[in-house]
């Protein structure tokens, strides 16, 4: 997301330093659809940033509906109670979907010490997990970890409601890959 952003702002930038001299030669309609190129660029990013999220089968009909999804996921996200008045389809998975994203964040607080895997083994896990769901490392969550043997570890990570398991060494290295859960 971050590179779509960049690329866009790069582009974005590049366009107006040459603007005063091309602007003269552009018409109503051509200023009509770099605006509309613009406006469609901005909409596939949110679209890529929030693909998983949707529940398998779900994907929002309209503007309103992401609107709903959206205001459904902060408040899911950030634990605020659940908007009694909204009895939107939107809201409700909007709700739940970021709900869900608030477990995963918050699942290595409720781990056992003896669980958790060593930092470079995570490290590598998500990584990997993130360069398999192209987003960033800050998107991916652990939500288990074990050791089934000596400085082996299988831990379970998530994307938004995409699950990948990874198995590690202590150092890092990746051993094994597989989607779904532990």
């Amino acid at each position: 997301m971050k590179r779509i952003i960049a690329l866009f702002a790069a582009t974005t930038l590049a366009f107006q330093v040459g603007m005063p001299q091309a602007e003269a030669g552009m018409s109503d309609k051509d200023k009509a659809a770099a605006a509309a190129a613009a406006i469609a660029l901005l909409g596939i990013a949110a679209l890529a940033h929030n693909k998983h999220h949707y529940q398998e089968g779900y994907e929002p009909g309209d503007s309103e509906e992401m609107a709903e999804f959206e205001r459904g996921y902060r408040d899911g996200v950030h634990g605020y109670p659940y908007w009694e008045q909204n009895r939107t389809r939107g809201y409700a998975e909007g709700y739940q979907a970021g709900n869900t994203e608030r477990d995963h964040s918050m699942a290595h607080r409720q781990q056992a010490s003896g669980a958790k895997a060593p930092p470079m083994a995570y490290q590598g896990c998500a990584q990997i997990v993130a360069q398999n769901f192209a987003v960033g490392t800050h998107q991916v969550h652990f939500t288990k970890a074990r050791s089934p043997g000596k400085h082996e570890w299988l831990i379970e990570a998530a994307v938004g409601r995409q699950y990948m398991t990874c198995k590690m060494r202590d150092s890092g290295e990746l051993i094994d890959l597989t989607g779904g859960r532990l």
